[in-house]
């Protein structure tokens, strides 16, 4: 147990690294790489939420950004609107929720491939709360 509060602990002071290093691309605006294509298919997958139950299953990845994302904690939560696209070179994957209790909730995930990871922030519409989140591929 203390070693997974260890990989917790390191994985959210990874998150806030990372944010705080690249805090401009979080604020800049949305642009297409104008460099190669940007591969989108990377994140297709199941990725697990490093603090719970919370898993984010992506299918059926478009190269325009389109995909089938389903989302559990630990029941199946209606995804309203999912889309990926780029910031400033990172795929970014958000995800908005329409259910019961998570209305207007959402994720604000960008896909960090040195670690394999999607790190960002939920917002948490109800309660008017944004948390940094890690989800690693499962």
């Amino acid at each position: 147990m203390n070693n997974t509060r260890q990989a917790i602990f390191f994985l959210l002071f990874l998150t806030v690294f990372f944010l705080f290093i690249l805090q401009p691309v979080f604020c800049a605006d949305e642009v297409e790489s104008s460099t190669a294509k940007i591969d989108y298919g990377i994140l297709a997958g199941k990725w697990q939420r490093t603090d719970g139950n919370y898993l984010i299953k992506i299918s059926d990845v478009q190269a325009e950004g389109q995909a089938t994302v389903t989302y559990f904690n630990p029941r199946s939560i209606h995804v309203a609107k999912a889309a990926i696209s780029t910031k400033k070179e990172l795929i970014k994957l958000f995800i908005k929720f329409q259910d019961k209790g998570y209305e207007g909730s959402s994720y604000s995930l960008y896909y960090f491939a040195e670690k394999d990871a999607l790190l960002g922030f939920y917002y948490q519409a109800p309660m008017d709360k944004t948390f940094e989140v890690v989800f690693l591929r499962n």
